[in-house]
């Protein structure tokens, strides 16, 4: 599940199971448990990105040098998982 949306609900699992972010399994929900900042780092990831991968804007002017580094930092991050993700989801379709 990729849409914040999908996290909207209380701490328990519509669906009565697990909340599975990445390989990582949560018996509650993490939106929960995550802190606020966290969301913030990542709507501006997503804000950044373009349709083609890597980013259309940054949030600082100048380039990715230009950036403060634990942000990129950060933005590598969701990289990967968006990744692995993809990876995951293209396994489940028989692609490979």
């Amino acid at each position: 599940m990729r849409s914040p949306a999908a996290f909207a609900h209380g701490m328990r699992h519509p669906g009565g199971g697990e909340w599975q972010v990445s390989d990582d399994v949560w018996p509650r929900n993490p939106r929960h448990l995550v802190p606020r900042a966290v969301f913030h780092v990542a709507r501006l990831w997503s804000r950044c990105r373009s349709g083609m991968g890597g980013f259309a804007a940054l949030p600082e002017a100048g380039g990715i040098n230009d950036q403060p580094a634990w942000l990129m930092a950060a933005f590598g991050v969701l990289d990967g998982a968006e990744e692995k993700l993809r990876e995951a989801e293209s396994g489940k379709g028989g692609g490979g």
